[in-house]
């Protein structure tokens, strides 16, 4: 295990559309998660996603053991999903948010991979149980043979949004909560942050959408699709909290964009209409959107502002498909195509 600084190794921190050497992702099993009425339906998005993937680079899937090796290749063969491409990694996992709980991929000059291990508490220790999976984050980074590099900071990697040149975007609400890191100062958090991703500039918003369970996650609601274009949900039809909180992002990611005297473009997503799953509202979000190699998996919900969202978002990059995923019960586990994916950068 290394203790040094990856910044002054050379280590950066990719963007997410730079080439992968696979997409990582953990079989749904978990019934508190996904009750058993909806578990088929996460199943088949699943299928759908790793259909997609596998076409452009590896996916890797970690299941418990060889049984549920031959219980996945049997979903994967019922959906029409081919072998090529696809991989099993016997890592056992509590639940599927691998964004989470696995490390955050950095890579230095020579294509030399490395990675950066948080501490894993389930979201302030929101879900006890769940807490196990910083372990199988640890599995993962070691299973791709990357430099690792161990912090004692609490983060998530649904918490950091970055447009792989220096700059990364997050919340105070996440990475500064007291369930997570209690008096950790800005300033602390900023030089840890640097030295372990290389970066140079943060943006801080001070908050989230209301709904999100995992206290302002930046992958709910603002994404880099390129190094100038950003994407923001943000919807005028919408009243209350959310109005709010999309009008201060909007505000300062603007007073950024001014001053950091870069050229980007400041796109907007629309807000899904109530989304229930169950009888229960979840917290959909075009946002949660994940780039691959060749294409960019898109969440869908069967709703009338998903034609909007699509054509957007085709209109927002060109050089890569767009592939809408139904995902209204994957979503019932408060979380989306980008919580349950991690990329791992092409690497020598």
């Amino acid at each position: 295990m290394k203790n040094h600084i990856p910044k002054l190794l050379g280590y950066r921190l990719p963007a997410e559309w730079e080439p992968h050497a696979a997409t990582w992702i953990a079989w749904p099993k978990n019934r508190d998660t996904f009750p058993e009425k909806i578990l088929p339906k996460v199943e088949e998005t699943y299928c759908e996603i790793i259909e997609a993937l596998r076409k452009g680079e590896k996916v890797k899937i970690m299941v418990d053991n060889e049984e549920w090796v031959c219980i996945v290749e049997k979903t994967l063969e019922m959906h029409g999903v081919g072998h090529a491409g696809v991989e099993f990694r016997q890592i056992q996992t509590r639940d599927v948010w691998v964004r989470d709980y696995g490390p955050t991929f950095i890579k230095a000059l020579g294509e030399k991979l490395g990675g950066v291990k948080w501490i894993f508490n389930a979201w302030g220790m929101k879900y006890p149980d769940l807490a196990e999976d910083d372990s199988a984050g640890m599995k993962l980074l070691l299973d791709t043979s990357a430099e690792a590099f161990m912090s004692e900071l609490t983060i998530e990697g649904g918490a950091i949004e970055t447009d792989g040149q220096g700059t990364i975007i997050t919340t105070k609400e996440s990475i500064l909560n007291k369930n997570r890191n209690s008096g950790l100062t800005k300033k602390n958090a900023e030089r840890i942050l640097s030295d372990y991703l290389g970066i140079s500039d943060i943006v801080w918003l001070d908050e989230g959408l209301v709904g999100d369970d995992t206290d302002g996650h930046i992958d709910v609601f603002c994404r880099f699709i390129s190094r100038d274009k950003l994407l923001l949900v943000w919807d005028e039809r919408h009243s209350g909290p959310n109005m709010e909180i999309m009008n201060k992002n909007k505000r300062a990611l603007e007073k950024w964009i001014e001053n950091s005297g870069r050229e980007i473009d400041l796109v907007f997503l629309p807000l899904p209409s109530k989304i229930k799953v169950l009888d229960m509202d979840v917290p959909a979000s075009y946002a949660n959107f994940y780039i691959g190699n060749r294409s960019i998996l898109v969440p869908v919900f069967e709703c009338k502002d998903d034609e909007t969202a699509i054509r957007i978002l085709q209109e927002s990059i060109s050089n890569k498909e767009i592939v809408p995923i139904k995902s209204r019960e994957l979503f019932y586990g408060l979380g989306g195509i980008h919580c349950i994916t991690l990329q791992e950068p092409m690497h020598e």
